[in-house]
This record gives C-alpha cells, structure tokens and sequence, in this order.
C-alpha cells in the first residue's frame, strides 16, 4: 500500500476542496482588512483585532471538531459527512459578513464584526477539518501524500486567483457602494457552496471498524505534546503562516502607499500566483527521492529572497524588477506551502505508534487552530502597528508609517521564514523512518486481526 498510485482524478476533485476554503481565507485576510479600514471607515488598530477575537472561537471549534470526526461512527463515515452538513452554513455565513449595514457605534459596530467572523469560523471549521484530516485516508505512500498536497496547493491558488481577479471587479461592476460588496458576498458565497458534492462523492475513507477511543482529552494533548515531529511541524508551519499572511493583509496598502502604483496590484498578484503555480509541479518532480524537510528548506531559500526583495522596492524602479522579486517570492512559497500538509499526514502514522488510535483530526485541529491565531495575531499586531506610527488610508504618510509598512510586509515575513527554515533542519521524519513506521503499523494490524479470527474460532 506504501507505494500505491492515486488516480488522477481523485487527486484532482480531493483537491479542490482547498479552493472555496482558500477562496475565504484570501478574502478574509487580503481584502476583508482593506474593506474595514477603507469602506467600513474602521480605525487600523481595530480593524485588525477583528480578525483575532473572531477566530477565538477557534481555540475550542478545530480542536473539537477534530476529535467529533476521529470518534463519529456513522456508516457514511467519519469524515465525509461533515463536509454537506457545513457546505450551505459556511456559504452563507460568509455572504453575510460583508452585508453588515453602516453602523454609527463603534463599539457596536466593532461587536457585529466579530460575531460575523466567529461564525463564518465555526462554519469553515465543519466542513475544513475533515476535509484535511481525509488526506492520510487516501493513502499512506510517503510521496504520493506530497502529489495530493500538490494537487491541493494548486487548487488553492485557483482560489487566490478568483478571488483576486473577480472579487472587487465585481464590487466595481455593481457601483462600488454597500451594496456592491453585499453582491460580490452572494455571489462568492454560490461559488464556495458546489464543490462539496463532488468531492463527498469522489473520496472515501478507510475500511476498518471505528474504534471507540479510551483516551481521555487530556491524554490525548499530552500525547500530542511528547510526538517531537509534530512539535515542530507546528513550529515551522506557524511560523511560515505568519510570513504569508503578513503580506497578504497589507499588500493592498504596500503596493497603494509605499509604491505608490495601486494599478500594479493586479499584476503583481498575478505573476505571483502564477509563479507558484506553474513551481508547484518542478517541486514535486524534486521532492521525489527526497526527504520532505529537504524540498521545504530548498523553498524557504528562494522565498525569503524574494520577501527581501520586495523589502527594498523602490517606486521609480523598472516594472519588471518589481515582477521578477515578486516571481522570486512566489516560486519558493510554493514548496513551503505544500509540504507542511503532506507531513501532517506522516505525523499521524507516528501517532499511532504512540496511541494506538487514528487521530487525523485531532492533529489538523490542533494545527489549524494554532495557524489561525498565530496569523490572526500578526497581523492584528502589524495593524497596531500602522495605527501608532500614524498610517492613515491617504498619501499624507511619513516616512517611517512607509518604512513600517514595507517592514511589516516584508523584512518581518523574510525573518520569519528564515526562523521557520531554522526549525526545519532537525524535522526527523524521513522516508526510511516512515516506512519504518508503516511495518510496524501493517505488523499491528494483522497481529490484532490473527487474534480476532482467532477468538471467533474459539
């Protein structure tokens, strides 16, 4: 089984599942933060605390929903199930978040905010969990969870390119008012809601009775907290997740303010969207007879460079250098993107080693939530930030908002990825340890089945 190959169309349909939770994500954290400031008229500070106690919520929802899934019984399964009961609360709670009308009080407007966020989270937190915990369901080869991961990083660029693309297009298309941005929320919310059904439909989950689990919550953290490899899995994915979502909150402002050319927004994303697309495949051809951590550091590399890069742009210079670090970026995050997801899956192989349970969940749950609030808190400092130094949503800045604002894009995103680089050298989870792992799960298996056919014999 370690060396099976997955049809092409299952990778391809599993993996779109990654393009209407990105679709969110992207317009959570590269337009929502644009929308409050300059459309709402939120104050910085504020606005980037929305996004912080709206996912706190998350603390008790990933890790919750991660354990229900590892422990549910039903004979659809214990995973897919989830993904059409949340499919219709998480299109319509993220519509509903930009129909919020003006509100004079900004107390009360600020409350409103993040009750719509917490909610559009515990919606996305039904149908993602599962989603993710499906991967090692599909299969235990080491490389061919990197191919899934592959398939399901570039579904999700799809995602950012929708939602880049079109997104305000259509706010402009239909005025540009409050009303627009209510639109554009319906009509996003449409487009994340069908890709459920197929995806329900084309996967499937292992065909081994459910065990009933006799480990309690607090054991299971403390588990979790003696597995090395998912320490620092955590680690440096967390803080790869803070490099992106620094960048992807504030470069709406850094291409309008510290560019001063908002026309190159487009452009820039872009090339950028589309070097990591285009990367993803070279990636996974270089991943192959490698070890995992090996592809992530060769990324880290080229994306702190290009995070460098992007650091020291200068509004008079040529259009295409500006493209060429910004391609630069793209390519490296690419691998860094992809094989934290793949690993996750290895990581729940050791687990069972340890516990003696499949715990998928539990483990993406954990590690969703920590993602989710180690971004959300970056970025909620970064706009704290902007709000001290003085930004203001016009060209009256001072030097230093600028330099603030170029640093908090870029020069403390490249730094992160370094530190993130930095853990990754002692991951210790190869391809020989794995396969190591999968003998002694394959030799437990069949030493509990010879004791089952043997009991009913008896």
């Amino acid at each position: 089984m370690s060396d099976e190959r997955l049809p092409i169309h299952l990778k391809l349909i599993y993996g779109f599942g990654d393009h209407p939770i990105n679709v969110v994500l992207v317009a959570l954290t590269m337009i929502f933060p644009f929308y409050l400031t300059d459309v709402v008229g939120m104050r910085f500070g504020l606005a980037g605390l929305v996004p912080l106690a709206g996912r706190a919520v998350d603390a008790v929802t990933d890790v919750w929903m991660g354990r229900i899934s590892d422990r549910t019984t039903w004979k659809a399964g214990r995973r897919r199930p989830y993904l059409l009961i949340g499919a219709i609360p998480f299109a319509v709670s993220f519509a509903a978040i930009w129909s919020i009308p003006p509100i004079e009080n900004t107390v009360l407007e600020f409350a409103v905010y993040v009750g719509a966020y917490a909610i559009l989270s515990i919606s996305m937190t039904i149908v993602a969990i599962p989603y993710q915990a499906l991967l090692p369901e599909l299969t235990s080869s080491y490389h061919e969870r990197t191919s899934i991961a592959t398939f399901r990083s570039i579904s999700s660029i799809l995602g950012t390119f929708v939602t880049v693309l079109f997104f305000r297009e259509i706010v402009v298309y239909f005025g540009g008012d409050h009303a627009a941005w209510s639109m554009a929320g319906v009509i996003f919310g449409l487009w994340i809601v069908w890709p459920w059904l197929p995806i329900w439909w084309a996967t499937y989950e292992r065909n081994e009775a459910p065990v009933e689990s006799t480990i309690s919550i607090r054991e299971s953290f403390r588990l979790l907290g003696q597995n090395q490899s998912f320490r620092r899995l955590i680690v440096l994915y967390t803080l790869g997740r803070m490099a992106l979502d620094l960048p992807m909150a504030l470069f709406l402002h850094y291409v309008t303010y510290a560019l001063g050319h908002p026309e190159y927004f487009e452009s820039m994303l872009a090339v950028y969207l589309l070097s990591v697309m285009f990367s993803m495949p070279l990636w996974l051809r270089f991943s192959r007879g490698r070890d995992k951590k090996t592809t992530y550091l060769y990324g880290c590399l080229g994306w702190a460079f290009g995070l460098l890069c992007l650091f020291v742009n200068q509004p008079e210079w040529p259009f295409w250098i500006i493209l060429l670090s910004t391609a630069l970026s793209g390519a490296g995050y690419s691998a860094a993107d992809m094989i934290p997801w793949s690993m996750i899956a290895d990581v729940a192989d050791e687990d069972e080693i340890l516990s003696g349970e499949r715990r998928e969940g539990l483990y993406v749950g954990v590690f969703t939530f920590l993602r989710k609030l180690a971004g959300a808190a970056s970025v909620a400092i970064a706009f704290l930030g902007l709000d001290l130094v003085g930004f203001k949503s016009d060209t009256g800045n001072s030097e230093e908002a600028i330099w603030f604002l170029r640093g908090a894009t870029a020069l403390i995103p490249a730094i992160l990825v370094i530190a993130s680089a930095w853990v990754a050298r002692k991951y210790s989870l190869s391809y020989g340890r794995h396969q190591a792992i999968l003998e002694e799960l394959d030799s437990r298996r069949a030493g509990k089945a010879a004791e089952a056919s043997n009991a009913a014999k008896a």
